[in-house]
């Protein structure tokens, strides 16, 4: 009967241990951090007609990969960026990431543009990908 009562102390101790590890420091009881919308997660802006920029919240981060500029009829538009940094993503393995901000300059940005961008935040959510349509009047 003693080693029950010990054994239930033991694994109520442990449960009780394993929760308090698991509030971390975003302070929930079950470990999963405060996750941002995508629209806060990444800010678009568009600061001149041919540059775009997309601010990066901080822990997460912007595939380069599936960041691209199309016009209305779909082609992909040439564009320079600014640098990116290798990462080992748990998914698609060595891929460049934008963190913190990406600035793009549209090579003969026309009027409507598609931006289409996907990224994840570090906890290991990826967001689906998102597309909005950028205009600028010259």
């Amino acid at each position: 009967m003693q080693r029950v009562i010990s054994s239930f102390i033991a694994g109520a101790f442990f449960l009780a241990s394993a929760c308090a590890q698991a509030q971390g420091s975003f302070g929930s009881s079950f470990g999963t951090p405060e996750l941002l919308p995508p629209e806060q997660a990444f800010i678009v802006s568009q600061p001149e007609a041919d540059v775009i920029v997309i601010t990066i919240a901080e822990g997460t981060y912007l595939y380069d990969e599936r960041t691209m500029v199309q016009n209305d009829s779909g082609d992909i538009l040439k564009t320079q960026r600014s640098e990116s940094t290798m990462y080992d993503d748990p998914l698609f393995g060595p891929t460049s990431i934008h963190k913190k901000a990406l600035r793009m300059k549209v090579s003969e940005a026309p009027n409507l543009m598609i931006l289409t961008y996907q990224g994840c935040a570090d906890i290991g959510f990826c967001y689906p990908p998102q597309q909005t349509e950028l205009s600028f009047s010259r």
